[in-house]
């Protein structure tokens, strides 16, 4: 397995990944994000990508913008999130931080297993993104009406 930059070439591969998801779009905190403008780091094995984590700078922020394995419990994930806490680091910044949905409960397991923290919850937010996005569905995993945004943070 090996571990890359994403690059230009990368999009088309990685924007069908998200398209598959219904929509090629990624919301945070009311922005909307497409694959082929974030930067980030693939996993691969044998030219097929197996995880990918995109990632957004902004002054000394670092936003974890999306983080997707398809082979779980394998590290695949804590390692992409490394690289990108290492890319953080090298980019001057102070914090590495993403947003969830409130049903993503093995998501917020995994960040606070890794040292996230829980910095903010935004109420009733998804209303209002699915209005962009209207893809967003209203029930989410463990049958928990999707509603809320978390956002969950860590010191690099």
């Amino acid at each position: 397995m090996e571990y890359i930059e994403k690059t230009e070439k990368h999009n088309d591969d990685v924007s069908a990944i998200i398209r598959g998801w219904g929509s090629d779009i990624i919301i945070t905190r009311g922005k909307p994000h497409k694959a082929e403008d974030l930067d980030g780091i693939l996993a691969c094995e044998d030219r097929k990508i197996i995880g990918l984590g995109l990632y957004y700078i902004k002054g000394n922020n670092c936003e974890l913008v999306l983080l997707e394995t398809f082979l779980q419990n394998k590290g695949i994930g804590t390692i992409i999130i490394e690289k990108i806490k290492k890319i953080a680091k090298l980019n001057n910044c102070n914090r590495l931080w993403l947003v969830t949905s409130n049903d993503n409960i093995d998501s917020i397991k995994f960040y606070q297993r890794k040292g996230f923290n829980i910095a903010n919850i935004y109420i009733n937010v998804m209303d209002e993104y699915r209005k962009i996005k209207p893809e967003i569905p209203f029930i989410g995993n463990y049958e928990i009406p999707i509603r809320d945004e978390i956002v969950l943070e860590i010191s690099v």
